[in-house]
């Protein structure tokens, strides 16, 4: 049951990262994805939001809180962590800048593979390696090659675009439902296992992230809910993979991670729901 489920959940997963990356090119074009990458300023608050400030106020809750050392270890794993596909979803949820949202979700992504082997070691010491190419191999395939896919098509058959645009929407949506549900099922249990301090920690790791990536910019209400989501949504499989190559022997380095990425969800969810005001107001 369990192996059953748990290739269920790769097969969710799989589904849902495709077919957003495939609804964002074929609505987008390339030159709409690159235009918010010239602006320097909003580059560089991204950058510095997700890998400094996060991890920053991360070791700051780590410092606040009496967890234990794979709990801690977790946190500063996924400070470091960011771009992820869920970002165009929760920004299309809150009607905002898809365009915006797919390039810094890019930015990001890039950003981690070359930062994370380098900064993790100096924020948790000791001998951590970090496999940069395995991150990026991963990331290319699932989600950069549909991307460019999709954004060819758009840019040669723009009818075939909206028509199948429509069409990844729903499939993206049912594959997120589902991913939700396979999630909640697995991991009940070990979620129950870290209520206390853990999910204090967890909860407290969200909000900030969150806050800093919307108070840090100081653009249109527009570029802030992307910046805050952009922060909340922190990279898992990309920690998953550290923590499986450097803390095998810590399940609760993994417990954790998971446990951000379902309790994270719903948190960014009602985040994205809540900032379709601002959005629509814009």
């Amino acid at each position: 049951m369990v192996d059953t489920l748990n290739m269920l959940f790769q097969v969710a997963i799989l589904i849902f990262v495709v077919a957003t990356m495939l609804s964002m090119g074929l609505s987008l074009r390339v030159s709409e994805i690159i235009a918010p990458l010239k602006n320097i300023s909003l580059v560089a608050t991204v950058v510095v939001a997700n890998f400094l400030v996060v991890p920053l106020a991360t070791l700051g809750i780590n410092a606040l809180l009496p967890l234990d050392a794979g709990a801690k270890i977790a946190l500063i794993i996924l400070s470091l962590s960011a771009g992820a596909p869920f970002l165009p979803k929760l920004v299309e949820i809150a009607n905002g800048d898809r365009a915006l949202a797919t390039a810094v979700m890019l930015l990001l992504m890039v950003v981690t593979v070359i930062i994370l082997p380098f900064a993790l070691p100096l924020f948790i010491g000791g001998d951590v390696v970090v496999d940069s190419i395995a991150i990026a191999k991963s990331l290319l395939v699932m989600m950069i090659l549909p991307l460019a896919i999709a954004l060819f098509i758009k840019a040669k058959k723009d009818a075939f675009a909206v028509k199948w645009q429509g069409r990844m929407v729903k499939i993206s949506n049912l594959a997120l439902l589902g991913i939700i549900i396979i999630m909640s099922i697995l991991h009940g249990k070990a979620m129950i296992g870290i209520i206390g301090y853990d999910m204090v920690a967890i909860v407290l790791f969200m909000l900030v992230a969150l806050t800093i990536g919307y108070f840090i910019s100081i653009k249109s209400t527009t570029s802030r809910v992307v910046s805050s989501l952009g922060a909340g949504q922190r990279n898992i499989s990309a920690a998953l993979v550290v923590a499986a190559q450097n803390f095998g022997d810590d399940p609760k380095v993994s417990i954790i991670i998971i446990a951000v990425s379902i309790i994270g969800l719903f948190i960014l969810l009602f985040s994205a729901k809540r900032f379709q005001k601002k959005c629509y107001n814009q």
